[in-house]
């Protein structure tokens, strides 16, 4: 048993002052294993800049500043997120003080593992000389052992802060006028994958049934303009993390109808706060989340999409099975099952 395991951990996302949402999983879920006892430091990359030769840039010194860390504080074990491009630069920072790694997959990485056969090949070596990989969905997992045959997954979430994502009194003037009712409320970029436009339209026309409500969407992106001047459409911006507890809490309704997800972390939120969700069928996290406090859509389908946000508003609030889901799934839980798993790993490789 360690005292206090010293874990590295490696992101090519973390938040910035201009970007507070970016990989603040990575950040909460930091908090959670330093909770859980370990100590831990994080080196990663802040979304400030685009362009192939500064993202090049980046990885260099991302790199660098891994493999000082890593040196500066003896890891045991460094904890790499994202598999693309991550695994390789995490992969030669632990042999730069030769420690084990660990690397953990999110989703959009597996996509481009799927659809690129040079990047499979160019990652595969960092992938199997890991010491174990873990997926945030069971599903991913699944996809992620179709690409590398052979390949042994471990799942474990990030899990949902119950400090911040609970029941309680919303305060919805930092977003501006008080909105008409009911309120649905969507975190999650305005990408086609996130399903914007579907979602929109399936909102308006329950808005003209019932004679009003609002959609208001927490995030940025190409599909800004798409859906800038509708009339039943608030479109936020990007909103600090800390505030987004009391913007799903002021809801009468959350979605998550995204395409695809690695797990849907955002629903489990929603749910830890109180509010009825509506999930896409096809989110790893609509498996978890009870029908007493969540509704599965088809995310390819208006209908689906207006039939669930008409039942999801029919459910209570505060559902109890909802925040017993919430609080198997607490980021401290998984945060337990991550350290247990790095104090294995780092002690089989010290032995």
């Amino acid at each position: 048993m360690y005292d206090s395991l010293r874990v590295l951990v490696v992101s090519n996302m973390v938040p910035s002052t201009e970007v507070p949402q970016y990989g603040v999983f990575v950040m909460r879920q930091t908090a959670a294993l330093e909770q859980a006892g370990c100590t831990v430091e994080v080196v990663g990359i802040e979304q400030r800049t685009t362009g192939l030769p500064g993202t090049l840039r980046k990885y260099v010194r991302l790199r660098s500043q891994g493999a000082h860390a890593a040196d500066r504080m003896q890891a045991d074990v460094v904890l790499g997120h994202y598999l693309v491009p991550t695994a390789l630069i995490a992969r030669r920072v632990a042999r730069s003080v030769g420690a084990p790694y660990v690397l953990v997959a999110h989703g959009g990485d597996v996509g481009h593992l799927e659809r690129s056969r040079p990047l499979r090949t160019a990652v595969r070596k960092a992938v199997f000389g890991a010491a174990a990989v873990v997926a945030v969905s069971s599903e991913l997992a699944a996809r992620l052992t179709a690409v590398y045959p052979g390949l042994v997954v471990e799942v474990i979430n990030t899990g949902v802060d119950r400090a911040l994502f609970r029941p309680g009194a919303a305060d919805l003037s930092p977003f501006g006028a008080a909105p008409s009712r009911p309120l649905i409320v969507q975190i999650g970029n305005l990408i086609e994958r996130k399903n914007p436009e579907r979602l929109a339209a399936a909102a308006e026309r329950l808005f003209a049934e019932r004679g009003g409500g609002e959609l208001w969407i927490a995030g940025t992106g190409p599909l800004a303009e798409q859906l800038e001047g509708l009339p039943h459409v608030r479109l936020l911006g990007a909103v600090r993390p800390d505030r987004v507890p009391a913007l799903l809490r002021g809801a009468d309704a959350a979605t998550l109808v995204a395409l695809s997800e690695g797990y849907g972390l955002g629903a489990l939120e929603a749910v830890a706060c109180g509010v009825p969700v509506v999930v896409s069928q096809t989110a790893p996290v609509a498996r978890d989340l009870p029908a007493s406090a969540a509704v599965q859509v088809d995310p390819f389908s208006e209908d689906a999409i207006l039939a669930g946000l008409r039942a999801a508003l029919a459910l209570a609030r505060d559902d109890p099975a909802g925040q017993a889901t919430a609080d198997a799934h607490a980021d401290v839980v998984q945060a337990r099952r991550l350290s247990d798993l790095l104090e294995r790993v780092a002690r089989s490789c010290s032995a």
